[in-house]
């Protein structure tokens, strides 16, 4: 049977296509008949090695494949499509002449390099390389131009130029539906300039947006700002934080039943920034800031811009969008307004500032004020009090959020040196700012609604529909009751609520393991946040209606989100309406979900570099979060990571021979081994592997068969 589909590599050789309809995008399945059993049903099928070789990652393939008992299997396959231009990976030495080896997320199979390429890859054989993918005579991938690199494998600059190749690569704008097409992007120019962002991350660089052109229309650009220099108001972030786009201004008598009152200042980006220039389109294109361990961060707009003449830089003059609203004594958000306006920063503190300030030694707080100490202290008092009421009102809502557990180390580089440092250095400062942050969203949420105004809102639907039938499989094995989750019908704060209220029952009868077990199955089988022009409920805040609004230096969706503010307080007509912002969700959805797969794969893999030089001596917790045949799904929940455990090794296996767990229908328990989801366990760092994936093994005896 023919079959139309998106090829991804598997970097043991193999690989899959996923099927998809005859757009090349929206995912499908066929039905598939046997001579030797009933027809077969799947949304995928296997490409066995031989195959497999000479495919790029998310070509589009025209496939003939069979059935059987195992699923469909490729038989040949012909490309239609190959939306990747950079190829990764390293130099070896072909027969007479320097090949490619791709990075397993790429491909496999040695792909020629153009003989121009000879001469700047001398000596560089086992290297890391970023070249520009050319097809030859036979239509089979060619690396025409070197890019980026050498650099040695496994460095951190060889991780940076992998990561930033593999993961941007997914967010091709020809793999987005609608494409650049219909986010209002030239589809040719939004082609070029993703491909040039993809080299110059791959390179270390800082991408393409020094110097481009504002000039285009601002919505509202008739507004007075109002003149707020008087107030005093504070920027809190990290200290080594260039693009400073949010500054708290907050008072408060001191009575207990008096409102603190607020006012969020953010970065009038929208007032600078005009739709459609050359800074905007370059901006749409990326999406956002791209924040990385290794080199420097890619702003989404001129570092100019960013960290000059927009930054709440201190003592400066900064015309800004202002979200003003009172928090009362049980944390709720009234009186919310929205103004643009003129403002001084008082202060620039960090967050190991406040960190220290809330501890009682107000001395660094002293220090970064200088002589607006006193005003500095005042605006802390006063935030700090609207963020334990917000703080309250929040851990009363029904979420996940407690359920689910930090990194506290992350791999980062300290003076060109690659170490594991704190994840959360100054959590309790980070929380204060994060509180109000939070809330200046949700107000800003609130007015849009109120006032009919479209914009893209952040849409959470709480658990994943796809995912319901496991956890109700989980609620069984735990000897819980969920009644409202066997419920189509149900509203989602019901279910969640009944399930938090029988994890907290399991916690107090001692019963760990089911708890575990629920937590485990619960945080799995959350939804993914997504844009939306709809306002729907937000349930992984227990928010009615939610926006991204602070942080429109680094997010293009908030600068849309700001737009339509500056145009509905000057009474003008919207720059967007509610088409033209559902397919930019659609877009921003797949760019920004990229620029946060390549923080996550470059974290994964400088892990990887870490791990094998020996960062771990003892055994490291970890809990199972999926049961296979083939082994233990695992989270190291310190490190932030996933792992793999194989069965051969949680069974204690001799080496070679190969072995299987005997799992449930839902991934959720095995009788070959004391293991299931929740399981707590402990493991030892064993090698990387050939393909450079990390290999574990249970670290005592205690938890399973040695």
């Amino acid at each position: 049977m023919s079959v139309r589909a998106r090829f991804r590599p598997n970097p043991r050789g193999f690989g899959f296509l996923h099927l998809v309809s005859t757009d090349g995008l929206t995912p499908t399945e066929v039905t598939v008949g046997r001579t030797d059993g009933p027809a077969v049903t799947a949304d995928s099928a296997f490409v066995p090695p031989p195959l497999a070789k000479g495919i790029i990652a998310d070509d589009l393939v025209e496939a003939e494949v069979t059935a059987d008992d195992k699923g469909l299997t490729a038989t040949s396959i012909t490309i239609v499509e190959r939306p990747r231009r950079m190829l990764v990976g390293t130099v070896q030495q072909g027969p007479g002449r320097l090949v490619l080896d791709p990075d397993g997320s790429i491909g496999s199979g040695w792909i020629r390099l153009d003989p121009s390429m000879t001469r700047p890859l001398t000596g560089a054989v086992g290297r890391v390389i970023v070249v520009l993918r050319a097809e030859d005579d036979e239509g089979a991938p060619l690396g025409r131009a070197l890019v980026a690199g050498p650099y040695i494998a496994g460095s951190p600059q060889a991780v940076r130029a992998i990561s930033a190749v593999v993961a941007l690569g997914r967010a091709a704008p020809e793999l987005i539906p609608g494409g650049a097409a219909a986010a209002g992007l030239d589809p040719s120019a939004a082609a070029m300039t993703h491909t040039r962002v993809v080299g110059l991350l791959a390179g270390g660089g800082r991408g393409a947006a020094t110097g481009l052109d504002v000039d285009g229309r601002i919505p509202g650009a008739e507004l007075g700002p109002l003149d707020r220099r008087e107030e005093p108001c504070l920027t809190i972030d990290s200290a080594d934080a260039r693009d400073l786009d949010d500054a708290v201004a907050a008072t408060w008598d001191g009575a207990g039943d008096a409102p603190v009152h607020v006012a969020i200042h953010i970065a009038d980006v929208a007032g600078v920034v005009g739709i459609d220039s050359d800074a905007d389109l370059y901006a749409r294109t990326v999406a956002s800031t791209a924040y990385l361990a290794v080199g420097a961060n890619a702003p989404m707009l001129d570092p100019a811009l960013s960290e000059g003449s927009l930054s709440l830089l201190p003592n400066e003059y900064r015309h800004v969008i202002s979200v003003r609203f009172d928090v009362s004594a049980a944390g709720s958000i009234t009186d919310v307004d929205v103004e643009t306006a003129l403002i001084e920063s008082r202060a620039r503190l960090t967050y190991g500032a406040v960190e220290r300030w809330l501890d009682g030694d107000h001395a660094p707080v002293t220090v970064e004020a200088g002589d607006h100490a006193e005003v500095a202290s005042t605006v802390l008092d006063a935030a700090l009090e609207a963020s334990r009421r917000l703080g309250v009102e929040r851990d009363a809502r029904v979420t996940f959020e407690e359920l689910f557990a930090s990194a506290e180390v992350t791999p980062a580089l300290v003076d060109g040196r690659l170490q594991a440092v704190v994840a959360e250095p100054d959590a309790q400062g980070y929380r204060l700012i994060e509180r109000l942050m939070v809330a200046a969203n949700e107000a800003v949420a609130s007015y849009l609604v109120a006032n009919d105004v479209p914009a893209l809102y952040r849409a959470h639907k709480g658990l994943d529909p796809d995912r319901l039938e496991r956890l109700l499989a989980a609620v069984e094995l735990a000897g819980a009751t969920v009644p409202a989750l066997a419920d189509p019908d149900s509203e989602a704060d019901l279910v969640s609520g009944q399930l938090l209220a029988e994890i907290d029952r399991l916690t107090a009868e001692g019963r760990t393991a089911d708890r575990d077990l629920l937590v485990a199955v619960a945080t799995g089988s959350t939804a993914r946040a997504s844009y939306d022009p709809d306002p729907k409920h937000h349930r992984g805040l227990a928010s009615g209606a939610y926006t991204h609004f602070t942080s429109p230096i680094r997010r293009y969706a908030d600068l849309v989100v700001h737009r339509q503010l500056r145009a509905a307080v000057a009474g003008e007509s919207l720059p967007y309406a509610g088409d033209d912002l559902a397919a930019l969700a659609v877009w921003l959805d797949a760019r920004s979900g990229a620029m946060n797969f390549l923080q996550a794969r470059e974290r994964g893999d400088l892990w990887a570099i870490l791990l094998d030089r020996g960062f771990l001596g003892d055994p490291e917790p970890a809990t199972v979060t999926g049961v296979t045949v083939n082994g233990l799904k695992i989270r190291l929940p310190r490190l932030g990571i996933g792992a793999f455990v194989t069965a051969e090794r949680a069974l204690g296996l001799p080496d070679r021979e190969r072995g299987s767990l005997q799992i449930d229908d839902h991934g959720l328990d095995t009788t070959s081994g004391p293991w299931r989801v929740g399981s707590q366990i402990t493991v030892r760092f064993v090698g990387l592997d050939n393909t450079g994936r990390t290999t574990w093994r249970l670290g005592t005896p205690a938890n399973g068969p040695a």
